[in-house]
């Protein structure tokens, strides 16, 4: 009895418990918070930076005020609008240290990235430049008919043992300046000016080379026919004998042994100094207004026959990028084109040794010689690249101009010497 009372008190006490621990809990209703606002950001696509394409040219195509940096600037500026790059243009020195071949060569092994993607080269400096490995050959760059349209000189130049490596641009050379009043017609031999008794004025004097132009002119028409023009004696001879003949006569300008530009040469003309002088065709087209009461012709030789040697200009592709080079050729191509080739170089006052942008130019005595000329020029032969030759010929030249020794003389100094 008594347990049973027990039990019943125990179930009585738990229930209550039970119900304490199995009741859900009263629960409020929460109020929504206000959701902080989250800003849009909106991403602006971004523009890529344009390409640019670096050119090294020589300071005269470039620099203010120079002839023909407006119509180069103006090709420029029309291709960076079309083609969405832009193109920087860094003037370098001609030739010579920190010139544009020996910068090249200092670059490439220490700051290839540096290198520029293209760049203007003298022709003297195009086989070195491709000796070196400096240079992107253009077969698959550039289409062929840009070659085929070159004067034969050209495209010698563009073609180095059998790769196409450049593109000439622009040329010169250099011819004679006379006085009609002094000579009826272009004396083209040196017969005609020993018997004029006219002074004839051109640089004997050597720079870079102990060769000057119109020496190497004389010699080389005086080698003859068939026989080798290297250390030739006989052309030697009949060189220093007309300079002997002709400083005989006075009609050689002392100068001359210090003058070994056709600039100097080119003034004497222009102020009426000489009645026969040296001059070139990109001087000649620089102040023709002031050469009206002079004529010209080729320079006088041994055999009278016209010789014109060739310098100029040619571009280069330098990166090996292949985008890169896709964008240089079509820029080359743009600079190229016959009309803006002829407007340019007749602004630049240099010869285009592309027949087409010649054809462009307005119709003149002057033009139909220099077109000749180009047909027939020839470049720098290899043997004037030998110094111990052009300074023994050198030698005998100023010996005779000066009075010191004869020709027969200075003819077995030379030999002696080479």
């Amino acid at each position: 009895m008594r347990t049973s009372r027990f039990r019943l008190l125990f179930l009585l006490l738990l229930f209550p418990l039970m119900g304490c621990h199995l009741a859900p809990a009263p629960t409020s209703t929460p109020v929504p918070a206000t959701p902080t606002p989250v800003p849009v950001i909106t991403q602006q696509p971004t523009t890529p930076e344009p390409i640019k394409l670096v050119l090294w040219l020589p300071d005269w195509m470039v620099l203010e005020d120079q002839p023909g940096q407006e119509a180069l600037q103006q090709v420029i500026t029309t291709f960076e609008a079309e083609h969405g790059v832009q193109i920087v243009i860094i003037p370098r020195l001609p030739r010579g240290p920190n010139g544009l071949l020996d910068s090249l060569q200092k670059t490439k092994p220490v700051a290839p990235s540096l290198l520029p993607d293209i760049i203007a080269l003298p022709f003297e400096d195009i086989p070195t430049a491709a000796e070196d490995d400096l240079l992107q050959p253009l077969q698959n760059l550039l289409p062929d008919t840009l070659q085929a349209d070159l004067y034969p000189f050209a495209q010698q130049v563009a073609m180095q043992q059998d790769v196409w490596m450049s593109i000439p641009f622009a040329a010169d050379f250099e011819h004679l300046a006379f006085q009609p009043a002094a000579l009826s017609d272009p004396p083209v031999n040196w017969d005609i000016i020993l018997s004029s008794d006219a002074r004839y004025a051109f640089p004997y004097g050597g720079s870079e080379s102990a060769w000057t132009d119109a020496l190497l002119i004389h010699y080389l028409s005086a080698v003859p026919e068939g026989t080798d023009p290297d250390r030739n004696s006989q052309a030697l001879m009949r060189m220093l004998t007309f300079y002997e003949e002709a400083y005989r006569q006075g009609q050689i300008d002392p100068l001359g042994a210090q003058t070994a530009s056709v600039r100097d040469t080119w003034d004497q003309a222009l102020q009426g100094a000489t009645p026969m002088a040296e001059t070139s065709a990109s001087l000649w087209l620089a102040q023709q207004d002031s050469a009206t009461f002079l004529r010209f012709g080729p320079t006088p030789t041994y055999n009278s026959q016209g010789l014109y040697l060739m310098h100029g200009w040619a571009y280069a592709i330098i990166t090996a990028d292949e985008t890169r080079q896709t964008l240089a050729a079509q820029l080359l191509q743009a600079l190229l084109t016959p009309q803006e080739l002829a407007t340019w170089s007749q602004q630049a006052h240099v010869l285009p040794p592309h027949s087409s942008a010649l054809a462009r130019w307005p119709d003149h005595d002057f033009h139909r010689f220099v077109a000749e000329a180009m047909t027939q020029g020839f470049l720098m032969p290899d043997f004037a690249r030998d110094r111990d030759m052009a300074r023994s010929i050198h030698q005998a030249v100023t010996a005779v101009l000066s009075g010191q020794m004869t020709a027969e003389g200075a003819l077995n100094q030379a030999m002696s010497g080479w």
